[in-house]
């Protein structure tokens, strides 16, 4: 094999290493951000949105916290390497609770705040589960 082959390969496998670890990032930030919602009704968790390059406008029905993790996971899977995944709540309390401290028992440190913090530990994990 030439050294340009392999060259071409070595890049090949670590665009593919970055890649699928910048999904897991993606799958377990944003996961854990809608496991962390406190719930009364479920439609604040289940109003997580996961868009591509632009943000969610507007709210959506009534839906569970599994639907919104599955549409964490497609988006994720459908995103190339210069695509920005955005998650996004429009419920107008959503803001409230994750500053304002609507939700001192469930959620005293919020939701993105909290995950957030723990990025780096998620990164770690994430390359980790992502290595070739």
């Amino acid at each position: 094999m030439s050294f340009s082959a392999d060259l071409r390969r070595f890049n090949r496998k670590t665009k593919d290493s970055l890649d699928r670890t910048r999904r897991i990032v993606i799958i377990k930030l944003f996961s854990a951000v809608i496991k962390d919602t406190p719930v009364l009704s479920g439609r604040l968790r289940g109003n997580w949105q996961t868009t591509i390059n632009s943000p969610a406008t507007g709210v959506i029905g009534i839906r569970d916290e599994a639907a919104a993790i599955a549409e964490v996971q497609r988006m994720a899977a459908q995103s190339k390497g210069s695509d920005v995944v955005i998650l996004r709540n429009n419920l107008p309390y959503a803001y409230r609770i994750e500053f304002d401290g609507w939700s001192k028992v469930k959620a005293p440190q919020g939701m993105m705040r909290r995950n957030v913090a723990r990025f780096q530990r998620l990164l770690s994990e994430a390359v980790r589960e992502g290595r070739l």
